[in-house]
């Protein structure tokens, strides 16, 4: 008799999880809001313990701050944080950018072009939830290129760190045309295949980021 096979189901707090993500990535829950367990149990009908598993989890990605005492805080946006991120960013990025540019498949390099293609209608269309999932697969395919899981996983730590950074300043600037402008010439020098230019290319697309949103923040101030 065929075995049959099963699609297994999201647990509870996976779900729990990735929607409290979008909540924050997207600024819906703002940052430095003490958010309220049995108000949020309220609200979407999660249960204690998946939730809890849920914030555990959201805290490892430094998306949460779990403070003994005083409850749970969404993650401040602080420059001193955003400096701190972008540094580790730049200190592997490089290295990560000449791993890939050898490594990239040719559907991956496909898979790029749709994302930078989507990614320049949602600018065009003020989307910038959409586009932050853009930008953050652009990232990923380029992580995971890497080959490496270890270095793929923390990649992907500090570009979902920056992800909230980047949507507050577009949100203020009303425009990111210049990421996608860059990412479009991170594809074409990645084709190429030189782990030279590719790191370049790369370390200047994060300083580019840096400088953006670090004007955004002090003029918030």
């Amino acid at each position: 008799m065929p075995k049959t096979s099963h699609t297994p189901k999201s647990r509870a707090s996976d779900q729990i999880e990735n929607e409290l993500r979008r909540l924050i990535l997207t600024l819906e829950l703002e940052p430095g809001m003490a958010i309220s367990e049995s108000m949020l149990m309220k609200h979407y009908g999660w249960g204690r313990t998946p939730l809890r598993e849920a914030f555990q989890r959201l805290a490892e990605q430094s998306l949460l701050q779990m403070i003994p005492q005083h409850g749970v805080v969404i993650t401040p946006l602080a420059v001193f944080d955003f400096v701190e991120m972008m540094d580790a960013m730049s200190m592997v990025i490089g290295s990560a950018a000449s791993l890939a540019c050898r490594r990239l498949s040719e559907a991956q390099f496909s898979h790029l072009d749709e994302i930078v293609s989507q990614a320049k209608s949602a600018v065009e269309k003020y989307d910038f939830v959409s586009l932050a999932g853009l930008d953050y697969d652009f990232h990923r395919v380029l992580a995971e290129a890497t080959g490496n899981r270890y270095l793929s996983r923390y990649l992907l730590h500090l570009h979902q760190v920056a992800t909230r950074f980047n949507y507050a300043a577009w949100l203020r600037d009303g425009d990111e045309g210049e990421s996608i402008g860059e990412h479009r010439r991170i594809v074409d020098v990645f084709r190429q295949r030189d782990p030279v230019q590719a790191k370049a290319v790369m370390l200047e697309h994060i300083e580019g980021a840096r400088q953006r949103v670090l004007k955004t923040m002090s003029v918030e101030e």
